[in-house]
C-alpha cells in the first residue's frame, strides 16, 4: 500500500493512506509530499477517558477486595468476641452481672449492690473468659467471707438468641459444679429472697380526701300508742223486795254452761246449787229450811 507524507515531524509523520485514513509512522527522514510504501506505524496514544475508565475498574476491585476482608474480620473475628451478646449474672450475696460476647468473652462487668462493688473493687476481668472470670469471682467471694460451704451460688443467663442462652445455662451450671459441687451448692434462676424494689407514688396512688357536710338526722315522730280498753266495772243491782235476787251482782260475762248469763245472789249460792236443792222446790217457793221468800220479808 501507498502512502502520502502529510505532515513531518522530528519523530513522526502523518501519512495519507489510499482508503483516506490518517496514520502516525515513524519519521524516515521523510519530506513533505513523498510517496512511500514501506513504514513503521505508530500505535494511537490511549484516550484519557479510557484511562479513567481503566483506572476506575482498578480502585473499584481494590476497594470490592477491601470490604471483603472488613466483612470478613467483622463477621468472623470481631463481632463474635467483641460484640456484646448476652450477660451471666451471679448472685451470692455479692450481686454482679457480666457482659459477654457470643464467644463466651468478657467484655464488661457490673456491680448490682453494694456488696457486689466491693467483690468487684481492684479486679481486672479485660481480655477474660466468662468461665475464669466466674471461677475467680467465686474464690474472692470465698476469701472475704461472702460465701462459706454450704452456701448458694445462682447463675442466670440472658440472651435474645434463646438457643444460646441455653446452651450458655447448661455449660455454666456444669463447669461450677464441677468444680464446686462438693462445697457450696450452684442453681440457675434468680433467688426468691431478692429485695423488691419500692414502688414510687405516682399521682394515681394519691389519695384525696374530702369533706362531706355531715347530714342532720331528721326528728323521729314517736308512734302513738293506743291506750288500753278499760275494764268493766261490774254493776250492782239494787235489791227488790218482791223478788229473790236481792243483792244480785252481774258478772259481765257467762263462764259456765248453766244459762245463768252471770247473775249470783247475795248468799254466794250458784243458781245450779238452787236449781237442784234437795227438797226438790225452786228457788222461788222455799229456802233450805222450808220458808217462803215473803215470810222472811214479814
Amino acid at each position: 500500500m501507498k502512502y502520502l507524507v502529510m505532515e513531518t515531524h522530528p519523530a513522526y509523520a502523518v501519512l495519507l493512506d489510499q482508503s483516506g485514513r490518517f496514520l502516525k509512522a515513524a519519521n524516515l527522514n521523510y519530506h513533505v509530499g513523498d510517496t512511500v510504501m514501506d513504514i513503521i506505524e505508530l500505535s494511537p496514544a490511549p484516550d484519557s477517558g479510557q484511562k479513567r475508565i481503566r483506572l476506575l475498574r482498578r480502585m473499584t476491585g481494590s476497594l470490592t477486595a477491601a470490604a471483603a476482608c472488613f466483612l470478613l474480620l467483622f463477621f468472623g473475628v470481631y463481632r463474635p468476641n467483641f460484640t456484646p451478646y448476652g450477660t451471666v449474672r451471679l448472685q451470692i450475696n455479692p450481686d454482679i452481672q457480666m457482659t459477654v460476647s457470643q464467644t463466651e468473652r468478657v467484655l464488661d462487668l457490673d456491680a448490682l449492690n453494694q456488696d457486689g462493688e466491693d467483690l468487684l473493687e481492684g479486679y481486672e476481668y479485660q481480655g477474660k473468659s466468662r468461665e475464669q472470670a466466674s471461677e475467680e469471682l467465686i474464690d474472692r467471694a470465698m476469701d472475704m467471707g461472702y460465701l462459706t460451704e454450704g452456701g448458694t451460688v445462682s447463675i442466670t443467663v440472658e440472651s435474645d438468641d434463646s438457643d444460646w442462652q441455653q446452651e450458655e445455662e447448661e455449660k455454666s451450671l456444669a463447669q461450677m459444679r464441677e468444680k464446686y459441687g462438693q462445697t457450696i451448692i450452684i442453681r440457675t434462676g434468680i433467688m426468691e429472697e431478692e429485695a423488691e424494689e419500692p414502688l414510687l407514688q405516682t399521682e394515681s396512688d394519691v389519695e384525696i380526701i374530702i369533706d362531706l357536710p355531715t347530714a342532720t338526722p331528721a326528728p323521729q315522730t314517736e308512734t302513738p300508742t293506743p291506750a288500753a280498753s278499760p275494764t268493766p266495772t261490774p254493776v250492782v243491782i239494787p235489791s227488790d223486795d218482791d223478788d229473790d235476787d236481792n243483792g244480785a251482782v252481774w258478772h259481765g260475762n257467762d263462764d259456765d254452761d248453766t244459762g245463768n248469763d252471770g247473775w249470783d245472789d247475795d248468799d254466794g249460792d250458784d243458781d245450779s246449787n238452787d236449781d237442784d236443792s234437795d227438797d226438790g222446790d225452786s228457788d222461788d217457793d222455799d229456802s233450805d229450811d222450808g220458808d217462803s221468800d215473803d215470810g222472811d220479808d214479814d
